[in-house]
């Protein structure tokens, strides 16, 4: 590649992996790296110095740095994408004053229940887009924070959230990043304003919170703190990011209505974009402020999706995984390849997936998983099967859902580590009867970022420019014809079974 080619750094900061990647203003991937973390779940304290999260940043982006060559000074611009929701307490100094808490952290449940005794469901849904509230939300944290490490609470000079705390690790500017902060309880999502009677609520003094600030602003350059712990250039641009599901429809050009992406990681989470909110109480759909200037999205998801395969692989698996290890294959493309022998339908075999409770649109926190149909003729393949086919159940749930609200997909993106299973996307085409576009790679939110990256350094002139210049050609999968019965039948037994069995939860 020629010397003088711009580049840009996208990072994904998740739950428990990072990814850096550098492109090109054409979105060619020139390398990607990637470090993982663990958190340590303590009951339902769930906390983490944030140097736990840092250090694998800083880890990968020397490493992709040594991959690239040259000057760090080719990288003119870097963007960010990070899960969302927890929180980061700094002192004065910039050091934090506590661990950080994060968005698993269960100990808050009190302090949701009493923002809506104090402020009510309905205020805070038509504020926030959060129809839910439980211990997830930041304000419920920061809460939780001042009932019981009040001296701790006091000395907070700023309050950050992910991608927050990650700008200041990048340039030393402390900043609220508005996709971050829509889902806080904190932030009028429609004003992009704080909430006071939500402030006074929580007892924060505003000036505990950072400047409000857009996806897509130009903060400054890398800090030299920075620059000498990862190499990266002080002339390199920062630009503020989002959350990593709106970086991710970005990068799969999810920018207008009509396109919806489906991401089956850990959890199961969709994604469409709105030209306006939409504050429902009735299918209960949380909503938030989009990437995209000026725009909202829909962000329906299920606590288990890719989880339950995986917990099915750990569990009974052992074959599999010796196989697989002795021949360097991917155990999941093994367990797949069992599973597609079997017919659509899974011979009767009905899964309800929710392991650890159904999210949209069910909304049940006690359901659990049940298998219908279990009989001596079924395998170990069946019930992979059965498990592919409960999380397409599951997402077609989600669709009919988001269609009461006048959300008409044209087609389904599918992102998240399942995409790379053909068998797992043609089930979900045919289960949804909807065309699925298969984007390539793993790297789609720091993608994303990087395109946010490119517009923000002046590359390229908006978010549509960026998409149509460094957006990657995906594969469409068709529904076939062949399984719609089999499957509108099997789909009709999965929903009546959940209505039967919810009681006993």
């Amino acid at each position: 590649m020629p010397s003088e080619q711009p580049y840009l750094l996208g990072i994904d900061l998740g739950t428990s992996a990072v990814k850096v990647g550098v492109y090109s203003a054409t979105g060619e991937r020139i390398a990607l790296e990637s470090d993982e973390y663990a958190l340590t779940p303590q009951a339902d304290a769930v906390e983490a110095d944030p140097e736990l999260y840092w250090a694998p940043v800083a880890r990968a982006v020397r490493r992709v740095l040594r991959r690239i060559g040259g000057s760090p000074d080719r990288i003119v611009a870097a963007s960010t994408s990070t899960f969302g929701e927890s929180v980061f307490p700094l002192l004065k100094d910039g050091t934090p004053a506590r661990p950080s808490i994060s968005w698993m952290d269960g100990r808050s449940s009190a302090e949701a229940d009493l923002l809506v005794s104090q402020l009510g469901a309905q205020h805070l849904l038509e504020i926030s887009g959060q129809p839910e509230i439980n211990a997830v939300w930041p304000a419920t944290k920061f809460l939780w924070m001042k009932r019981h490490e009040p001296e701790v609470f006091a000395r907070v000079a700023t309050f950050l959230l992910p991608d927050d705390y990650l700008l200041y690790r990048l340039t030393g500017q402390l900043v609220a990043e508005l996709s971050m902060w829509g889902s806080s309880l904190l932030l009028d999502i429609r004003s992009k304003t704080w909430a006071e009677a939500s402030l006074e609520a929580v007892g924060l003094r505003p000036a505990q919170l950072p400047t409000r600030t857009q996806t897509g602003t130009v903060l400054g350059t890398i800090s030299p703190a920075c620059a000498a712990e990862t190499g990266l250039s002080t002339r390199t641009l920062v630009v503020a990011g989002a959350m990593d599901q709106m970086c991710a429809a970005v990068g799969a050009g999810n920018i207008e209505p009509g396109i919806v992406t489906e991401s089956t990681g850990t959890v199961v989470a969709l994604l469409t974009t709105l030209e306006a909110p939409i504050f429902d109480s009735v299918t209960r759909v949380p909503c938030h402020i989009h990437a995209v200037p000026g725009k909202y999205c829909l962000l329906p998801w299920s606590p288990t999706g890719g989880m339950v395969l995986k917990w099915f692989k750990d569990r009974f698996g052992e074959t599999e995984i010796a196989r697989a290890a002795q021949e360097g294959r991917d155990v999941y493309d093994l367990l797949c390849e069992h599973a597609a022998a079997i017919p659509p339908g899974s011979d009767g075999l009905i899964l309800l997936p929710f392991l650890e409770g159904a999210g949209f649109p069910e909304f049940h926190p006690a359901a659990r998983g049940v298998l219908l149909g279990l009989s001596l003729k079924h395998t170990k393949a069946h019930l992979t099967r059965a498990i592919l086919e409960s999380i397409a159940y599951l997402v077609r749930a989600d669709l009919e859902a988001l269609q009461r609200l006048g959300v008409s997909p044209r087609e389904v993106c599918l992102l998240g580590g399942a995409a790379k299973s053909v068998l797992w996307s043609q089930i979900k085409a045919d289960v949804l009867g909807l065309p699925v576009a298969v984007l390539p790679g793993s790297d789609t939110a720091a993608l994303g970022a990087a395109m946010i990256a490119a517009v923000g350094a002046g590359l390229l002139p908006d978010l549509p420019s960026a998409v149509a210049a460094m957006g990657r050609p995906a594969s469409v999968l068709l529904p076939q014809a062949e399984t719609r019965a089999v499957y509108d039948h099997a789909y009709l037994r999965y929903r009546q079974l959940f209505e039967h069995v919810k009681v006993l939860f």
